[in-house]
């Protein structure tokens, strides 16, 4: 290759079979950086509550670490919390396979009380970062950022650099989340005030849209899944940096180390130039705003104004449910603009693909075979007639004024074409999702259902990556780096994150120059945790002897977990119970219901869900009816009552169909067939309409006042109780 980054590459591919071997030959004199890193619970306010969290030598974010190329990273790295293992993953960096940090997979997880020490060579220079690749530590605050010079003086001279450290926080414990998130709760639309509501709907003029997308079960464009109490840089919400002075020069390393939040950035002192991408430099850009994908790094030179005040660098969230803030400088502040939040309830299908950092060029593309793509090389005459200065971007300004960083204006500073000789494999990966039960997958399966993707040493690999849902998804690859084609030829980018819009198709390639299992997800940690991965695996590979060990021991494949939950309402009509215990495919149900008086029904299944969006479910239980009866001796009524006990066992199909509508089709073991229809709609934020009907003549109607995230009040009417009202409580 002739980018340095390539070089690098091929640097690897030695070290990983000399690394261990031979040091002192390899590495000679080098310079060693060592780091001692502790993991700990303990708890921290954000928000003006103690809350549970993870740090790293006691702080959150981690401390920064920082290198020269050329060094060789020695890392110790402890677990201090009692009862959980752990994990460290050098994200971006390309280093042995075995230090790479996923635990089972590619390296054995670190037992609570035990320690591991990383060790593996710098081979190039950027800015990176590190987090737990562990359930959802992530969330709860194990992260840090990764800092690394050239060995040669860098491209571009500063005053100063500045580590920003972009996150997101949450009060509420992430398993907590996944659970609220699974049973399909509508709470955290609520907090952030964008409810999928009929009257919100109405308002912004998107009846007609939400009425073909629920026609399509396609839910109301997710920006964002859940609800963040704070949003963070370097720790902080809002914080002031006093050691910049007027006409300095900063280097700002941006790092997207969130869950689930997508940032807008934006300096108030004026235009930002972005030199460098997912760690490699790329040709100047100026633009006035970058929106971050989770986990994407970027490097910007922002100069402080002349004229002795403080300007704001603001990070805002994407659905514009918060910010966080970092003035630099000191005198009078000077604040970024306010970004409007995004209409929801209105917008078009370009509206929702270009929600992204991508462009027209790197978000809808055509899928190609070899000859295709050597016609979309360009030699330099026509690499410099795709160049766009600032006042050809208004296609993608967001208004007249405002330059918003996207993909296809980002080009290499070297070429970075793939060898000629090499085969090429293809791949095509549809990322699936599932809203109403929060399942993500690709090409229809979760990790846990999926084969490993096998690819070849020595081969060039092209993944088509084509998004099926409403949401972005910002895809990683573990240990390489890949070109994102986006109209600039043999210039096209190397990231190793890419976001892939709604209903958009990116597509990425890479030399297959490494060995072993590497891990590719989406960087949004729950969708991630449910299923949204793959194991990329090189042919013939064997695996070490000790993580060999660790994987009998472990659980890697964490979207097979079941997780419980139930509903419990108390009215003066009637009560229910509802209580379900569910994975990717498998649920386990109890439904009940009751008067004051000891009449019931309780319904026991167990039902499969089938297909890559899990419309379809077969299940098989039964029916338990009660029914007070008096009692008749000799022909007359005694004036006492008895309970009639009835069991029937049933088997039957589920199906969602279009509105939301849930349809049951069951029969009992005395050929009685029932088909039963209910749905629920939002009329508003927190008023919520309910309904059944079923061929047994049994209706209900009802309302449903949403309290808390565990409380409802309710009202209904029911043909077989008649009218009442009472709580709900959700555990």
């Amino acid at each position: 290759m002739k980018s340095l980054i390539m070089k690098s590459l091929i640097m690897k591919s030695l070290i990983n079979i000399l690394f261990f071997i031979t040091p002192a030959v390899l590495f000679g004199q080098e310079n060693v950086k060592e780091y001692f890193l502790s993991i700990n619970d303990t708890t921290l306010n954000f928000t003006g509550k103690d809350r549970p969290a993870i740090a790293v030598n006691g702080s959150i974010p981690a401390p920064t670490l920082y290198f020269t190329e050329g060094d060789k990273a020695v890392i110790h790295v402890k677990n201090e919390m009692k009862d959980k293992e752990t994990s460290i993953h050098w994200h971006g960096l390309l280093l042995p396979n075995i230090q790479d940090g996923v635990p089972y997979l590619t390296t054995p997880p670190i037992k609570a009380g035990e320690s591991r020490t990383f060790e593996f060579p710098i081979i190039h220079a950027g800015t990176y970062w590190y987090h737990s690749h562990t359930n959802l530590q992530e969330q709860s605050g194990v992260y840090g950022a990764i800092v690394i010079q050239p060995k040669t003086p860098p491209i571009y001279e500063v005053d100063k650099e500045l580590v920003v450290m972009l996150s997101d926080w949450t009060n509420e414990n992430p398993d907590a989340i996944v659970k609220a998130l699974r049973r399909g709760l509508e709470y955290y639309a609520i907090q952030k005030k964008q409810p999928p509501s009929w009257n919100k709907i109405i308002a912004n003029k998107g009846v007609k849209k939400r009425i073909k997308g629920s026609f399509k079960r396609m839910p109301l464009m997710d920006i964002s899944d859940l609800y963040y109490n704070a949003f963070l840089i370097n720790g902080k919400p809002k914080q002031q940096l006093l050691n910049f002075k007027s006409g300095e020069k900063v280097r700002l390393r941006i790092i997207n180390g969130g869950a689930g939040t997508y940032f807008n950035l934006q300096y108030a002192g004026g235009k930002m130039t972005v030199v460098a991408a997912d760690g490699i430099d790329v040709k100047p850009i100026e633009v006035d705003r970058l929106l971050l994908s989770i986990a994407e790094t970027y490097d910007v030179i922002i100069t402080i104004p002349n004229d002795s005040m403080a300007y704001e660098l603001r990070a805002t969230s994407q659905d514009g449910s918060g910010f966080s803030s970092m003035m630099l400088g000191q005198g009078m502040e000077v604040n970024a603009p306010t970004i409007p939040r995004p209409n929801i309830y209105n917008m078009s299908m370009m509206d929702m693909m270009m929600s992204g950092p991508n462009g027209v060029k790197s978000g809808v593309t055509m899928k190609m075979d070899n000859t295709k793509h050597d016609k979309m090389k360009m030699d330099d005459t026509k690499h410099d007639k795709m160049k766009m200065d600032n006042t050809k971007h208004d296609k993608m300004k967001m208004d007249n004024t405002i330059t918003t960083l996207k993909y296809d204006m980002l080009s290499s500073i070297q070429p970075t074409t793939l060898p000629k000789e090499n085969k090429w494999r293809e791949v095509r990966m549809e990322l699936n999702g599932n809203m109403w039960r929060y399942i993500w997958s690709i090409n229809g399966k979760t990790l846990s259902e999926a084969d490993k993707i096998k690819i070849k040493k020595g081969e060039n690999v092209r993944f088509e990556l084509v998004n099926k849902t409403m949401m972005n998804h910002p895809m990683h690859l573990h240990g390489h780096f890949f070109r994102v084609l986006n109209g600039q030829g043999d210039y096209s980018p190397l990231k190793h994150t890419v976001n892939v819009p709604p209903m958009g198709t990116v597509i990425i390639e890479f030399e297959a120059n490494e060995e072993k299992d590497w891990f590719f997800h989406c960087h949004i940690l729950y969708h991630a945790k449910t299923g949204m991965a793959r194991v990329i695996s090189y042919e013939g590979d064997t695996v070490a002897t000790e993580l060999a060990k660790a994987r009998k021991e472990g659980k890697e494949k964490s979207d097979k977990n079941f997780l419980f939950w139930g509903t419990a309402t108390a009215m003066s009509n009637f009560s229910e119970l509802s209580l379900t215990l569910s994975n990717t495919r498998n649920q386990f149900n109890l439904d009940a219901d009751g008067d004051w008086n000891g009449n019931f029904e309780t319904d026991v299944d167990y039902e499969r869900y089938f297909g890559a969006n899990g419309y379809f479910r077969a299940f098989a239980g039964a029916t338990v009816e009660g029914q007070q009866v008096p009692v008749v001796v000799d022909g007359m009524p005694t004036g006492s009552m008895i309970e009639n006990v009835e069991v029937r066992p049933v088997v039957g199909v589920r199906y969602l169909l279009p509105f939301f509508i849930n349809s049951e089709l069951r029969i009992d073991n005395q050929a009685k067939v029932r088909l039963q229809l209910d749905g629920e709609t939002l009329l508003l934020p927190r008023l919520s309409f309910e309904w059944l009907y079923n061929t047994n003549n049994e209706w209900r109607l009802g309302l449903n006042g949403i309290v808390s995230k565990n409380f409802s009040i309710t009202a209904n009417y029911d043909n077989r109780y008649g009218w009442g009202g009472g709580l709900s409580v959700r555990f």
